[in-house]
């Protein structure tokens, strides 16, 4: 019976080590991959980096230049000035409004099953960049009947749809672990030992945590992390989830080491020859 008692343990502790492990990566990822408003806390800021606004505006000018129906050598002139009137446009609020309406997208195509377009509207961007044109121009140039531009096509990513089903699951794992290490140690015939192995458990957890945080390149597929306009905005979020949970990581690797240290201690005091 009292080895029954102790086998139990160690399967709750071995629940709790699992559990505990996968608790602040699963957490982090509910909060800013999976919470829409978490995850643009983080996206939104990056339309002020310039890579990121060329990314956007790269595709503008495309729009802008191939409609058949503007000349070559008109093509040729206007090719500068459209460059520059969306690097202004970069500082101001409608590119701002556009960079958000694209990560939105870029959020919701990511628990779209399937491949999805991110696609945005230049309308006001192009309109402003032909009318500084025509001041130069000769002519009136023709606004393009549709200004949608598709600037990113996201692909299917099965990892991030597991994290939007386990959502509700996350920030619950961490409690869960905790109680199974307690049920583990109060069942126990050898509570001593058993809360030594629970301190080890909880060590072992933060390990876990600290390689998911510094290995999450390596867990990401590559058809994410290096995809087209998509793959940087993911590197951004590879980078901050490897900074917060570290430090989240080692704190829980101390505390089970303290307790690790106490059932030590009990351990011996246990062991201590009476005089």
């Amino acid at each position: 019976m009292t080895s029954l008692r102790d086998l139990l343990a160690v399967i709750l502790l071995l629940g709790a080590l699992v559990l505990g492990g996968l608790w602040l990566p699963a957490t982090w990822l509910q909060h800013h991959v999976v919470d829409r408003e978490g995850f643009l806390s983080i996206a939104e800021p990056l339309g002020e980096d310039a890579a990121f606004q060329r990314s956007l505006t790269d595709g503008a000018v495309e729009q802008v230049l191939g409609s058949d129906r503007v000349p070559d050598w008109a093509a040729e002139r206007l090719t500068p000035l459209a460059e520059d009137q969306l690097a202004e446009l970069t500082g101001t609020g409608t590119y701002a409004s556009m960079w958000a309406e694209a990560m939105g997208q870029t959020h919701d195509a990511l628990f779209t099953p399937g491949a999805s377009d991110v696609d945005v509207d230049f309308a006001p961007v192009i309109d402003g960049a032909l009318s500084e044109a025509e001041e130069i121009l000769p002519i009136d140039l023709p606004r393009p009947e549709d200004a949608t531009v598709t600037v990113a096509t996201i692909p299917d990513v099965p990892l991030v749809h597991r994290a939007g089903v386990l959502d509700p699951w996350g920030q619950r794992l961490g409690p869960v672990a905790l109680v199974m290490a307690v049920l583990a140690v109060v069942i126990a015939a050898h509570r001593r030992t058993m809360t030594l192995l629970a301190g080890l458990s909880a060590l072992g957890a933060g390990g876990i945590t600290l390689l998911i945080a510094t290995r999450i390149t390596d867990i990401v597929p590559d058809s994410v992390d290096q995809a087209a306009f998509l793959g940087p905005i993911v590197q951004v979020f590879e980078q901050r989830l490897t900074t917060d949970v570290t430090g989240q990581g080692i704190i829980l690797m101390g505390a089970g080491a303290l307790v690790a240290a106490v059932g030590l201690a009990l351990m011996g005091l246990h062991r201590r020859p009476v005089v």
